[in-house]
């Protein structure tokens, strides 16, 4: 990170005058005054010796930003982890995924500290949240202590370390909030555990138009270049690169720790165009009620396509999270002239260490000649796909002396003629804020695009087509949804899965096939052969049901019960496995006698396994085990409690 940009972030937040544009939620108050004091917080494990880190602030993450680290533990469970500084259990919780068995302290300086993954909790508080349990019983439980009830001292042993929860293998996860549960950096609070001399990494390097004039390499498309590293450290693009217009960069980069193989996110990304920054990014600290809008930051639909996670390197329309510090047009670039322009790309993680990637663009003319044909071909095929605010019809093999597309707008027609050609396929490019077509014909080729209403963001509002409905809050958007829908039989499809919606819409469909039985009969979202468990409630022959993900909706019953099967039904001990194939566990719960027995659940393995209300406690008498899915199908164990009947292990006789 430059001098600059570090103390102009860093005096924003310790000034208190750090605003991320979410009222009340992450406006850092002057009363705060956040700072990053040295040897405040202890390291939470393995204290005073090296260690290393799984993940940082920042990584790019399945829809969100990962909000603290991930502090490995030597690939084991059952690590002493240390209360970071002194204070006392805010909150204690235990869940299935997310953090599975998780901490927070709040300390005196209002700060909170978060401990997730945990493999178990450290008396008193083990068997507190123990007794709630069984009080409530449930597995899943939040709870908040008093203020009082739970004091820890600054290195006190409050848990061991685990892999509980949505956790990809044994490690701690730690975090440091604000008095306003906004992340923060843990590295800058000085950890001598963790040292890091390495730069971080280039991978690839996206140019992509942002408008509809936008050209890259001649082309309405995105263009993606692969960065090289010199020998002296600097890197490099090894093509050349033209553009014309409003163009936008989008880059895969990745940190790296001395001493480790993995991948981390970076700290700070800044960009110059002839020796003018237009685009800085820090991610110093954001807030945690909004870390779902990193689905806005990101390049969506080559995520969702390919799982590579491109970062917009210029603030996308719709964006409230301000991690931003760009020029007029919001980090965008724009090429309009013929000359050649440098573009400088530096990146740099927690301890500033960084690398810069130096590349030429070179201006494009504005009005390119298009091919001419003396042959009349019609097209093999005619495709259509949004683009930002663009429709872009492309026709394959089309071939004419004076070549066209007419569009269908509201029963008007509107002839084109193409703005190029890519490939083999002639382009026609429409401004959908101007004009929606519901079809396009290019020769004797004729597509509907399913065009079918624009959806304005922050206003609530609804669209209703026959047989199908969709509902928006005021929050459901990032930007601007041109919507598409289209019903098949028992499915319904709107836009693609590669649009993302910052919060839930609600959707009502009627299906062509509605099922005489619709007790197991639910909403399930496709995607690449497998079905994900929506849910939905029918209303006559309509079933509503609420979606954070756009893309294909399919009706489906479930009439097969979860699988149980136990390893262990002793009078000690109960464990076992517990499955479903389609809809997903539910809940599930164990009774002896008819007393309710807490089942701890690790969901990974689908392992089961009890925990006694009393230490001294012995289970006696009949168990059922019940298991439900979330379609309502249930599978019910019953079995008797044995003694447990250890085998004396047998010692082999060494040969002499």
């Amino acid at each position: 990170m430059h001098f600059f940009m570090r103390h102009y972030f860093r005096a924003f937040v310790r000034s208190g005058l750090f605003v991320l544009g979410l009222a009340g939620v992450a406006q850092v108050s002057l009363a705060q005054k956040q700072s990053y004091p040295k040897g405040y917080y202890q390291f939470p494990i393995r204290p005073g010796l090296p260690n290393s880190l799984a993940g940082g602030l920042g990584d790019l993450r399945s829809n969100h930003f990962h909000a603290g680290l991930d502090i490995r533990t030597q690939q084991r469970e059952g690590l002493p982890v240390y209360a970071a500084a002194e204070g006392y259990v805010y909150k204690v919780a235990v869940q299935r995924t997310g953090y599975g068995n998780v901490i927070y302290l709040r300390h005196p300086n209002g700060q909170t500290t978060v401990y997730g993954h945990l493999l178990k909790f450290s008396d008193p508080l083990a068997t507190w949240v123990r007794q709630e349990q069984y009080k409530k019983q449930t597995f899943e439980i939040d709870l908040f202590p008093e203020a009082g009830q739970f004091a820890v001292k600054k290195g006190e042993v409050i848990a061991l370390s685990g892999n509980t929860g949505g956790s990809a293998g044994p490690h701690l996860h730690f975090e440091v909030r604000d008095s306003k549960d906004n992340y923060l950096n843990p590295l800058y609070f000085g950890f001598n555990e963790i040292n890091d001399v390495t730069p971080p990494k280039f991978v690839n390097l996206a140019i992509r138009p942002l408008d509809i004039n936008g050209r890259v390499n001649g082309q309405f498309d995105r263009r993606v270049y692969t960065p090289v590293k010199l020998k002296d450290g600097s890197w490099r693009l090894s093509e050349p690169v033209s553009a014309t217009g409003i163009v936008g960069l989008d880059l895969i980069a990745h940190d790296q720790m001395t001493g480790t193989g993995f991948r981390y996110g970076l700290q700070c990304i800044e960009i110059k165009m002839d020796g003018q920054e237009v685009f800085s990014y820090n991610i110093e600290v954001f807030p945690n009620a909004k870390t779902r809008d990193y689905n806005n930051l990101i390049d969506y639909e080559t995520e969702q396509a390919t799982g590579q996670r491109f970062l917009k390197c210029y603030v996308p329309d719709g964006n409230q999270f301000n991690l931003y510090k760009t020029n007029a047009i919001n980090g965008k670039l724009n090429i309009s002239d013929t000359l050649s322009h440098e573009v400088k790309v530096r990146i740099s993680d927690s301890y500033e260490n960084f690398s810069e990637l130096t590349f030429t663009i070179k201006g494009e003319p504005q009005d390119q000649p298009l091919p001419l044909y003396n042959t009349e071909v019609n097209p093999e095929y005619v495709q259509t796909e949004i683009r930002e605010n663009t429709l872009v019809v492309k026709a394959k093999y089309y071939r004419s002396q004076e070549p066209f597309a007419t569009f269908f707008i509201k029963g008007k027609e509107e002839k084109k003629a193409p703005n190029l050609y890519a490939g083999e396929s002639a382009v026609f490019l429409t401004d959908l804020r101007k004009e929606m077509p519901d079809s396009v014909k290019v020769g004797a080729t004729t597509v509907k695009t399913f065009l079918r209403s624009q959806v304005l963001p922050g206003v609530a509002s609804s669209f209703k087509a026959e047989k199908w409905s969709v509902e928006f809050d005021n929050t459901s958007l990032f930007d601007t949804l041109f919507l598409m829908g289209q019903r098949n039989f028992n499915a319904l499809t709107i836009n693609n899965r590669g649009t993302a919606l910052n919060d839930y819409i609600h959707v009502a469909f009627t299906p062509e096939n509605v099922p005489e039985d619709k007790s197991r009969t639910y909403v399930y979202r496709y995607l690449n052969g497998d079905y994900r468990f929506l849910g939905g409630t029918w209303d006559g022959d309509q079933i509503r049901f609420d979606t954070r993900e756009l893309g294909t909706f399919v009706i489906q019953q479930d009439t097969v019960p979860p699988r149980a099967r136990l390893v262990e039904h002793s009078r000690k001990s109960i464990r076992g496995y517990i499955g479903d194939g389609l809809s997903g566990i539910a809940n599930f719960k164990a009774l002896v006698n008819g007393e309710w027995v807490l089942l701890n659940y690790d969901f990974k393995k689908g392992y089961i396994w009890s925990e006694k209300l009393g230490e001294n406690d012995v289970f006696d008498g009949e168990l059922v085990l019940e298991v439900t899915d979330r379609a309502g199908n249930s599978t019910i164990l019953r079995t008797e409690l044995v003694d447990l009947v250890v085998k004396p292990k047998q010692t082999k006789k060494r040969r002499r």
